[in-house]
């Protein structure tokens, strides 16, 4: 009696953890796709890299789904690279619209980041709420736009999975952010002047030492000889006295004699 009765209870235990793990894992994600064509670009790839048995797998997902017309750099990577890609659009946790209204802004941690490939950042996306009520999304790394619009929600199974409907894909970005290759703000320092920087004035050049002789001769022959007057106006620095001068100093002379004398 009493085995029977443990035999009853662990069947019943039994049963109702399988139902409990079943309806928590009832979501199939590419059967949640296969209701809307515009989505099967997108489907079709989750389930060439194994991203669709990942995410079926998973308790709490969500899924940033890409229409076709969106989809058109996948055509153009290796399978291994679109895994990579299409991990940064599957978010390790439960987001619906009225959930990302009310965080306003939050970092989102993917399945590209728990897979170690990721370096710094790469494995996150930011999620903000803009002034004018659009929800953005955009790589996590310093310097990253959002470039990315919340379209529509595609699907919700709280709290298990939502698939939100983006404008476009999210890149993987550098890990140390946008590189700037412009010029650089922040004035330049001031460097000393080299030799080039300066003017110099040319020294004259020399008489050339072929010039002939009948040309100087001429030259001298038509300057003007120097003016007696302005010879005698000077010497050594003291002024000349004139004749008329040289008389009247001998009449005051005799004159001043003349009255001493008398």
């Amino acid at each position: 009696m009493s085995s029977s009765y443990s035999s009853s209870l662990t069947l019943f235990f039994f049963f109702a953890s399988t139902f409990l793990y079943t309806s928590s894992n009832s979501f199939n994600i590419t059967n949640i796709l296969n209701q809307n064509n515009e989505f099967s670009t997108f489907n079709n790839l989750l389930s060439q890299t194994g991203l669709a048995s990942t995410i079926n797998s998973r308790q709490t997902i969500t899924v940033l789904a890409l229409s076709n017309d969106a989809m058109t750099m996948f055509s153009s990577q290796s399978t291994e690279d679109n895994k990579k890609s299409l991990g940064l659009h599957i978010v390790l946790d439960y987001y619906d619209i009225k959930k990302l209204r009310s965080i306003k802004s939050v970092i989102l941690t993917t399945l590209f980041q728990a897979s170690g490939q990721a370096k710094g950042l790469q494995g996150f996306v930011n999620a903000t709420v803009m002034n004018n009520g659009d929800i953005m999304f955009g790589s996590a790394v310093r310097g990253s736009g959002l470039d990315s619009k919340l379209i529509d929600s595609v699907a919700t199974h709280p709290y298990n999975i939502s698939v939100l409907h983006i404008s476009s894909y999210i890149s993987i970005m550098d890990p140390e952010g946008p590189k700037d290759h412009g010029s650089s703000s922040s004035p330049l320092p001031v460097q000393p002047p080299g030799d080039d920087d300066y003017e110099y004035d040319e020294p004259p050049s020399p008489p050339s030492s072929t010039t002939k002789p009948f040309v100087a001769a001429a030259t001298a022959a038509t300057a003007k000889p120097p003016s007696s007057a302005k010879d005698n106006s000077t010497t050594s620095g003291v002024s000349a006295i004139s004749i008329p001068s040289l008389a009247f100093v001998s009449v005051i002379s005799s004159f001043w004699f003349f009255m001493t004398v008398w």
